[in-house]
């Protein structure tokens, strides 16, 4: 049999216990110590395979005697001699004893347990993540997902709570608003992890709080447990489920806290919340909880506006009580969520865009999107695509998952050669694909429509005066965008065959090369075009390589590699484009020339993907693709 039996000092791993003997292999945290304690029954002996260890051991003549032992040596304790052990560093030691494991009498226990077996560590210890609320201080971040799931550096929030924590205890996470989407992210990103999900029915009504909700988890919490509010990282190691504490950081606005009075030695001695005459310690929102039974009748008794913090009101209820300092990072506001962010060196995997699409990095890609259809055209699409898109590939209601495939992107090579090598293996896509004939519909969906809504965004955002004002554009002026419009000829756009293997964002950062096979892999796609999943223009796919060589889309996900000014009337910008790229688009234009393809007829496009795009970034890259779309569709005009 095998069995984990989890102590406040470390724990034991149970390999056999049987009628004759029980052998024990234990694990002690550097600093920590077992009891001072006896056996009537038990004899043991004990083998240190690693370590250094200070171990206590009565001789026959009853006195107590203190060895330094290191790994190889081992000790015999026979009954009733008294002995504990104390980890100078981690140690695991090996022991082989009579099967009378509840045999055990505590003289001295720094965690002030009972003699005998103690059930509680005898159950797996579990993590209570609070996660149910709406997260209103996050404004529009939340509108359309749980605050958890919000990214920092390719990573979900409640991905830095987890990682923090011991892969075998048990996750139980207290859900609410958005919570479908949250449990599915925690099943695709943790596959191999113990969840337990608990419902929250009142997550942002009246007394709602994470207090309610952690009481909604009681049932699931008779043992010793962490919690953690959803909004709370730490960036420091996280302290052991050793006793009753408080995770704190300083600070100077007790009134913004929960806030907390401890001695010298951290013992605490009062708590109050959110109170100008506070203390000097705010309660971070992680906690250790030893004496379950203490922490659930205080909360039950005392709780006010569904506060957990209500449970610690009498802090001279818990046995001991302490705190620990932790380097704490806030995301349950805006301002703070940035200051992380600049902590973390926040630096997503994609051009950043205001939509309701989230990238992940973990061992594999994962992308989240609330729109459970376009979850589905997607998948749709990569079923089609199939082995030109990563392996692993899997899909939910809200989320695509694959593999993390290795090489880098056309961009991160930057070299003209593999630009026109790619070039070659695109030719032999487009001669594989099978063709056939779109309608007019989908064509005005995809061109017109969504151009309509996607240039009124802007306005709404910017003002009409992009529209109807001429603006000088790098020192040459041009009439306004209006005018342009209404004098284009987009007749030529419903021409174009469809192509089952069309890719749909076919730009350099989105496009993998794996030198070692020499294998080029789409990891990002259209989920449909037009609503049809069945293919797509080509044409969109050889203006969005086109649109990518004149602005590279890497260079631009930091918005200082470009410099805009602005006047009433005038604009002025510029951005850097390697050698290579400029190269190349010479040499791609002479290929689309020599296919057969109609060049202008993708600069025309090109145009129109860059007005689509302008509203959905920041303002200074959002404001340069507008204008530069005014550039082209201007000179394709003449």
């Amino acid at each position: 049999m095998y069995k984990v039996v989890h102590k406040p000092w470390g724990k034991e791993e149970w390999l056999e216990l049987n009628d004759a003997y029980c052998y024990k292999r234990i694990y002690i945290n550097a600093g920590y110590k077992t009891s001072y304690q006896y056996h009537e029954f038990k004899k043991e002996t004990n083998y240190i395979i690693d370590g250094t260890a200070e171990v206590w051991l009565e001789n026959d003549e009853g006195v107590v005697e203190k060895k330094i032992m290191k790994a190889g040596e081992f000790f015999n304790v026979t009954p009733p001699k008294k002995h504990r052990v104390i980890a100078i560093t981690d140690i695991i030691l090996q022991e082989v004893s009579t099967p009378h494991v509840d045999d055990v009498f505590r003289i001295d226990d720094e965690f002030h347990r009972a003699d005998g077996k103690v059930e509680a560590e005898h159950n797996t210890p579990a993590v209570l993540i609070l996660a149910a609320g709406i997260g209103s201080r996050l404004k529009d971040l939340t509108k359309n997902i749980n605050k958890a799931m919000l990214p920092i550096d390719n990573k979900a929030i409640i991905s830095y709570i987890i990682d923090k924590f011991p892969k075998d205890y048990e996750f139980v996470v207290a859900l609410g608003y958005k919570g479908d989407s949250l449990k599915e992210y925690c099943k695709i990103a943790y596959p191999d992890y113990k969840f337990t999900f608990v419902n929250i029915d009142n997550y942002d009504g009246e007394n709602s709080g994470p207090g309610y909700s952690a009481l909604q988890c009681k049932e699931q919490l008779q043992r010793p447990f962490y919690f953690v509010v959803a909004d709370c990282i730490i960036d420091s190691p996280l302290p052991h489920l050793d006793g009753n504490w408080l995770g704190v950081q300083p600070t100077v606005y007790p009134e913004k806290y929960s806030t907390i009075k401890a001695d010298n030695e951290g013992n605490i001695l009062n708590f109050t919340n959110k109170n100008a005459e506070g203390y000097d310690n705010a309660f971070i929102g992680l906690a250790s909880i030893w004496d379950f039974n203490i922490f659930w009748s205080e909360l039950e008794n005392n709780i006010k506006n569904g506060e957990i913090v209500s449970a610690f009101e009498n802090p001279s209820k818990y046995p001991s009580f302490k705190t620990k300092q932790l380097k704490w990072l806030d995301t349950g506001n805006l301002d703070d969520l940035n200051r992380t962010k600049e902590y973390f060196n926040d630096s997503p995997l994609s051009l950043y865009k205001v939509t309701d699409e989230i990238t992940y990095k973990k061992y594999k890609f994962i992308k989240f999107n609330p729109d459970t259809e376009f979850i589905k055209n997607k998948s749709e699409r990569a079923k089609i695509l199939n082995h030109l898109v990563p392996s692993g590939f899997s899909n939910t209601n809200y989320f695509i998952s694959y593999k993390w495939e290795p090489g880098a992107t056309l961009y991160e090579y930057n070299s003209f050669n593999l630009y026109t090598s790619f070039l070659s293996f695109f030719e032999n896509i487009l001669k594989t694909s099978n063709q056939y004939k779109g309608n007019k519909e989908l064509f005005d969906a995809f061109y017109i429509t969504k151009t309509e809504q996607r240039k009124q965004k802007f306005l709404d955002r910017f003002g009409l005066k992009y529209l109807n004002e001429e603006y000088t554009i790098n020192g040459i002026k041009y009439n306004s965008l209006e005018n342009v419009l209404s004098t284009l000829n987009l007749e030529t756009l419903y021409s174009n065959p469809l192509y089952d293997l069309f890719h749909g964002d076919l730009q350099f950062d989105n496009i993998i090369y794996d030198q070692e096979i020499n294998k080029y892999t789409y990891i990002d796609w259209r989920e449909s075009f037009g609503g049809d999943t069945k293919g797509g223009d080509v044409y969109y796919d050889l203006a969005k390589l086109y649109g990518g060589c004149i602005i590279p889309y890497n260079l631009m996900k930091d918005e200082n590699s470009i410099k805009l000014y602005e006047g009433s009337s005038v604009i002025s910008y510029s951005y850097n484009v390697p050698a290579n790229l400029t190269k190349f688009k010479e040499e791609y234009e002479k290929w689309i020339i020599n296919q057969g393809f109609d060049l202008n007829k993708i600069k025309l496009i090109t145009a129109i993907i860059f007005l689509n795009m302008s509203p959905l970034h920041d303002e200074k890259f959002g404001k340069m693709l507008w204008f530069k779309s005014i550039e082209i569709l201007t000179n394709v005009n003449k």
